[in-house]
């Protein structure tokens, strides 16, 4: 659903900006249960609700799931994944839709992996050219903090339908470079198949207008969406109490989303009650234009051995013109972003001196007030610009 959680912005940006150069795009979905920016349809998604067909199904009891997910496995290709219900549904709607409109390509994005067995059969059936998405790491090849610990019957059955997905699909996308080398060092195959680095568009037209940031009384912070148990703030939260220490109080760090309880407890420990807070949750729309109180907007990533996740949130960042702190792996996408486009400033999440050092360098800036002059973000927006993207899709 296009007004809900993360995954589903980036996949609403494009449709919108593809319906906006002429492309008629229908959308399958479902409807997430995870965290969301919203639970009602808002602008600027309203054009997009006459084209999506929710995918919805009784839960049933244990006897009736256990038939109707037997009965899925078996017509979807004998895999028995997690939202294969799911994907038998779609499927039968896109069968349906495409007798009636002769669709020229299908494309599947999604958190999860099911979503791409619809375009392989899609393809295998009807011969519609396929482009599968792939915006994060697929079930097997997670990489720690984040890994998924299946049995070796499961994982071998994951990474025997993640092959059939990616041999089979005309073209496979990917938001960075250091997540296609991640897949392609897991599946080398990858090096002869079509592929492409394809960013996360930003949001289409002027439907909000980022303005020069006027100075405030404290230099304003600002970390859109949850923190997670992988994306741990401590050496964040000691390098702020020392800044404190040291003589340079007068900054604030929002977090836009929801705080747990470990983050509570962090706040409590570094005795940040009067400079970290919580802004709350908004509809999207009203997420980034809240962006642009700010003067500094964080990205805070989990401890990785390499950079290789794009965060959506990254594209809005850019859009918004404000300064980006990357608090983020050494090596990897947020890294050679901002060291080749600019932007903000990248420090090491391993390193609380490092993020210290990139703290204060920001404070200084906005004491002097030229924050806005030394970070500009109009290289890096430029990189994900919405017409940008969908040339590369016109040229596909």
């Amino acid at each position: 659903m296009p007004y809900t959680f993360s995954e589903a912005l980036c996949n609403a940006k494009l449709v919108y900006a593809l319906q906006q150069n002429g492309w008629e795009v229908d959308v399958i979905s479902r409807v997430d249960d995870g965290h969301n920016y919203s639970t009602e349809w808002q602008e600027p998604w309203m054009c997009l609700k006459p084209h999506t067909y929710e995918m919805a199904y009784p839960l049933g009891n244990k006897i009736t799931r256990t038939l109707d997910l037997l009965w899925a496995t078996m017509k979807m290709g004998g895999y028995p994944l997690a939202g294969i219900r799911w994907a038998r549904r779609a499927y039968q709607q896109a069968v349906a839709l495409h007798k009636e409109k002769h669709y020229d390509l299908v494309l599947t994005r999604s958190p999860s992996d099911v979503p791409h067995i619809v375009g392989y059969k899609l393809k295998q059936c009807f011969g519609v050219r396929w482009i599968a998405n792939w915006n994060d790491p697929s079930a097997t090849i997670w990489p720690e903090p984040y890994t998924h610990h299946f049995s070796a019957s499961k994982a071998k059955m994951l990474e025997k339908y993640t092959i059939q997905c990616l041999k089979g699909a005309d073209v496979n996308t990917f938001p960075s470079q250091s997540l296609l080398d991640h897949f392609t060092e897991h599946f080398p195959f990858l090096r002869n198949q079509e592929t492409k680095v394809i960013p996360h568009i930003a949001l289409w037209g002027s439907l909000y207008t980022p303005t020069k940031q006027e100075k405030k009384d404290k230099l304003y912070l600002c970390h859109s969406g949850n923190l997670s148990a992988e994306r741990n703030p401590e050496l964040l939260f000691r390098a702020m109490r020392e800044m404190v220490d040291e003589g340079y109080p007068c900054m604030q760090l929002d977090i836009m989303g929801h705080i747990n309880d470990y983050t509570r407890d962090l706040i409590d420990k570094y005795r940040l009650a009067d400079y970290v807070g919580c802004a709350g949750s908004f509809p999207y729309l009203e997420a980034v234009t809240r962006l642009l109180d700010y003067d500094v907007l964080v990205l805070l990533e989990a401890r990785l051995q390499r950079g290789i996740f794009f965060a959506s949130k990254f594209t809005d960042y850019a859009q918004s013109t404000r300064p980006i702190l990357a608090v983020s792996p050494k090596e990897g996408f947020a890294h050679d972003m901002i060291t080749k486009y600019g932007g903000g400033v990248f420090v090491d999440n391993e390193d609380y001196k490092d993020i210290k050092r990139g703290l204060l360098e920001l404070y200084k800036a906005w004491e002097a007030d030229t924050l806005d002059s030394t970070y500009s973000t109009q290289r890096l927006y430029a990189e994900f610009s919405t017409q940008k993207v969908v040339d590369i899709y016109n040229k596909m």
